[in-house]
């Protein structure tokens, strides 16, 4: 069976070889929780863009496990930052962490989360950002039961959407230092579309003195999961686009039966199945499955070889002219890595004697 795909591609690359997904000019600051699992957040140095690690201000633990949340359409690692539920009189979870400056002269920033109410209905949870008495919570603060923003004080303001347990909402927030005085506001979005402009109007509003903040902190009051926390200069850096898994390079060189067909099936995440079937090609051909880590497209045998060819693995087609593979995407590849395959299949009906399949480039979840 290919060796595993030569062992996807000698775990691609040696793990992390290729550029991530989450790699742009803009983005700040990232941490997905993919570095799990661990029984306490604090120390934890994951994600990207920080200046410190996690750091608990708290009573009530927060941990890195399971497989996370996710939204539509929106980048996602596996794992989750999970607050469990606590007894007592006042349960709550605070952690902080300092991010990357942003450039100077910089006067509005966006963050981004996902959080979701596992305990029951009257939880209180979010992001902080700033210092008291300018801290700002964002989420669905206490005594709200709804989306807002909130200040040290219980000044704020509140967006129409309720707090439900078991839904996980998207939220987005726009820091701008304003012109005049030394103050921010706050605006709030919740659950946009992936790939959509910024909303002319937002969910809630809140102005509140103080500098632009350079830390924030998962602010809970504990039940509740927060995932893929970024910090970036522009709308779109906190909401990237999830990529597609598989991507049709085309650059089929056709044999006596036309053009071959690879496809590829599968998320490519963690621990997931993964198949690759070439079509349309000879009885019993002998077939050269072409192994790299992205597409180069250099003229071969009368063709265009896709791959990047660092791994050559020989095979050969069915008797009815089929060939399906099967292996297992390895865990501790990083989202956005990349791998790009290609099928050289020997037929004498085919310019230099072989025919090939189109490329399929392959990413990472």
């Amino acid at each position: 069976m290919s060796h595993r795909f030569a062992r996807i591609a000698l775990l691609t690359a040696v793990i992390g070889g290729f550029a991530g997904a989450h790699a742009h000019a803009q983005l700040l600051a990232y941490d997905g929780f993919g570095n799990g699992p661990k029984a306490n957040l604090a120390g934890s140095t994951g994600g990207a863009g920080w200046t410190s690690a996690w750091a608990n201000g708290s009573t009530d633990l927060t941990k890195i496990a399971g497989n996370g949340l996710s939204y539509t359409g929106l980048a996602a690692t596996v794992g989750g930052a999970v607050t469990p539920t606590a007894s007592g009189v006042w349960p709550s979870s605070i952690y902080a962490r300092a991010f990357t400056p942003p450039p100077t002269g910089t006067n509005t920033i966006y963050a981004s989360f996902l959080m979701r109410d596992d305990a029951a209905y009257g939880s209180w949870g979010g992001v902080s950002f700033g210092q008291y008495p300018s801290k700002v919570t964002v989420g669905s603060p206490l005594g709200y039961y709804q989306y807002g923003l909130m200040m040290s004080q219980g000044l704020g303001d509140v967006a129409s959407k309720p707090l439900v347990q078991g839904q996980t909402t998207l939220v987005v927030v726009k820091i701008t230092k304003n012109a005049t005085g030394a103050s921010l506001t706050y605006r709030l979005f919740l659950d946009p579309a992936i790939g959509s402009n910024e909303p002319a109007f937002a969910a809630a509003t809140l102005s509140v003195g103080g500098a632009m903040p350079s830390a924030i902190s998962i602010d809970n009051g504990t039940g509740f999961t927060t995932d893929e926390i970024r910090i970036g200069t522009t709308w779109s850096s906190v909401l990237p686009a999830a990529p597609q898994a598989w991507s049709d390079q085309g650059f089929a060189k056709p044999g006596a039966l036309g053009a071959p067909h690879l496809a590829g099936t599968g998320p490519l995440s963690a621990n997931t199945p993964v198949t690759l079937e070439l079509t349309n090609t000879i009885p019993n051909a002998p077939t050269f499955l072409v192994l790299g880590q992205n597409a180069v497209n250099l003229p071969f045998m009368g063709g265009i070889l896709v791959p990047n060819p660092t791994i050559l693995v020989a095979l050969q087609t069915s008797a009815s002219g089929r060939l399906t593979l099967n292996a297992t995407w390895p865990a501790g590849i990083p989202a956005g890595t990349t791998l790009c395959t290609q099928m050289w299949i020997q037929d004498p009906a085919a310019t230099f004697g072989f025919a090939a399949s189109n490329g399929l480039l392959g990413t990472s979840h």
